[in-house]
């Protein structure tokens, strides 16, 4: 359970990136077996729109692998309908802007202050983990 912190540490120093996602998902599903937290399916496409969240900012800022792609989705959320309500909830924060969506699996979209949507992410982050291991 305190391996948790590591990665809480990262978003506190702006350090966390779309690869440690993976990382605490196998941190989440360990304390989960270990009856430590409660860790749901709704949990995991969360974690997945995070990872497709961080891979667009990672694009803008050019420090990604070859096989993530602008607005590309597909390889990485399996629920639509929470990538649409998390980007629709970010548009309307005006977080980001010009939206538009691809019959083709495509979310494209306008980063308009890439540290403001990188401290809208690591903040949905830190409160979903925080409410995963109810720390206040």
């Amino acid at each position: 359970m305190q391996e948790i912190n590591i990665y809480l540490e990262k978003i506190a120093k702006n350090a966390f990136l779309s690869s440690d996602v993976p990382l605490i998902m196998k941190v989440l599903h360990q304390d989960a077996k270990n009856g430590s937290i409660e860790f749901a399916k709704d949990d995991i496409r969360l974690f997945q729109v995070y990872t497709f969240a961080l891979q667009q900012l990672e694009l803008l800022a050019g420090n990604v692998s070859s096989g993530v792609h602008a607005g590309d989705w597909r390889q990485v959320v399996d629920d639509f309908s929470m990538l649409k309500h998390i980007m629709d909830e970010m548009e309307q924060k005006k977080i980001i802007s010009n939206v538009s969506w691809n019959a083709g699996g495509m979310a494209i979209f306008d980063i308009p202050d890439a540290g403001c949507y990188r401290d809208y992410i690591y903040c949905m982050l830190r409160e979903h983990l925080n409410t995963i291991y109810n720390k206040q």
